[in-house]
């Protein structure tokens, strides 16, 4: 009897450790599934993306659930990720946590096949018909084509923005808290100046007068006079404002809350934000676009999504699935298309603005910033991971050149196109 009950004991203790086992196999298999809202900054094998993100991979998962506990119940604060961890359950954060601390500290060397493989070709004006800028996050550097002429600029260059006239480029630096001018002519620096805390986008308006910064990190927006090229003011937003977009007139600016509150509306003559409108189906708000008319807007997230709303009735008309992580966003100058990037994926989405039909491009490695040329012809993606900008020709959709830049090309400016 003695013998049969341990002999059940022992039966019973490893059924209980198969499933246990088969259970956390399971809460890993869901960890991985819900990663690919982390892939946008902290890598797809939890490895950051650059040196202001954190490896997650290896990291005790204690201590990973802490903070991410910490982000959703507002102890630790940052936009991007108090958004994220609000949406995520107490299930979600356990898989998560689990399924990060699994994974090897160092990624594996797993090789790679990337559009740019092929033979790097030189910028042409064919390519080029009008002055393209690409920022270079980690070369802290400008490049200017179709001339590949380049100019230092400040640490982690970030978002760039052209005048209309075509004669000043504004590129923000949010780890120094700055913008930076050049003469686009020439990329001589015409100045420096101070903003808020971690300033991501900037636009200038079409007047040509005044420039928006979104200041991410003091949640407010700093108006630079582009006559003076001096800070003269700001403008209290909700939390994470991340990009603006003006309308022709330039009496409205939408921007980007990636805190999580939706698109803010401000009013340009009173400098104020007055109404946020809620953008639901989607994790923090991150880049945006207009349509031709300015009825609909298309909102990128900092997820795996694409938001179409129709801004007459401020209600979402339809939610994307696309590239996993964050990128850019931008509407053909004719309105036939809207082009997004995926930095957490190897491919970036077309959508047909009159059909909603979307298609992929196969890149075979990372995107951020995208933009169309004045002609609507070429499509310029820039590849982070592989310091190299891809020319697509739209009249077939097919990678015509990859160029080799500086480091971590990150956004595109284009004349013609702002």
């Amino acid at each position: 009897m003695k013998k049969l009950y341990v002999t059940s004991l022992f039966f019973l203790t490893t059924l209980f450790a198969v499933s246990s086992f088969a259970t956390m196999l399971d809460q890993i298999k869901q960890g991985k599934s819900k990663s690919v809202m982390c892939s946008g900054c902290h890598g797809n094998n939890g490895i950051g993306i650059s040196n202001e993100f954190p490896n997650l991979a290896s990291q005790k998962s204690a201590y990973l659930k802490k903070q991410l506990n910490d982000f959703k119940t507002g102890i630790r604060t940052n936009a991007t990720m108090n958004a994220m961890a609000q949406s995520l359950t107490d299930k979600d954060i356990n898989n998560l946590a689990l399924y990060f601390s699994t994974l090897a500290r160092q990624p594996s060397a797993i090789p790679t096949i990337l559009v740019s493989n092929n033979h790097k070709s030189k910028a042409s004006s064919a390519e080029f018909p009008d002055a393209v800028f690409s920022s270079m996050k980690a070369s802290a550097a400008i490049e200017k084509f179709p001339s590949e002429k380049v100019a230092k600029g400040g640490e982690n260059m970030l978002y760039t923005a052209l005048t209309p006239n075509g004669r000043m480029l504004l590129s923000t630096s949010p780890s120094t808290n700055t913008v930076y001018v050049f003469n686009s002519k020439t990329l001589k620096q015409l100045a420096i100046i101070k903003v808020g805390k971690a300033p991501k986008g900037v636009k200038v308006m079409p007047n040509g007068k005044f420039a928006y910064v979104s200041n991410q990190g003091s949640n407010n927006i700093s108006v630079i006079d582009l006559h003076t090229l001096t800070n003269i003011g700001s403008i209290k937003t909700a939390a994470g404002p991340h990009n603006v977009r003006f309308t022709k007139n330039g009496e409205l600016a939408y921007v980007t809350l990636q805190g999580g509150a939706g698109i803010g509306v401000i009013n340009t003559k009173t400098a104020k934000m007055t109404q946020i409108i809620p953008v639901l189906g989607i994790t923090g708000p991150h880049n945006l676009d207009l349509s031709l008319d300015e009825k609909t807007a298309y909102v990128r997230d900092f997820v795996h999504h694409v938001a179409v709303i129709d801004l007459q009735t401020e209600k979402v008309r339809k939610v994307f699935t696309v590239g996993n992580g964050h990128g850019g966003i931008d509407v053909f100058p004719n309105g036939k298309y809207v082009a997004t990037a995926a930095i957490g994926d190897t491919f970036i989405t077309i959508i047909n603005t009159k059909t909603l039909a979307l298609n992929n491009i196969e890149l075979g490695t990372a995107s951020h910033g995208i933009r169309a040329s004045k002609n609507n012809q070429w499509l310029y993606v820039t590849l982070p991971k592989d310091n190299s900008i891809a020319v697509i020709n739209t009249h077939n959709w097919q990678v015509e050149k990859s160029i080799a830049v500086g480091k971590f090309p990150f956004w595109l400016a284009v004349q013609g196109n702002p």
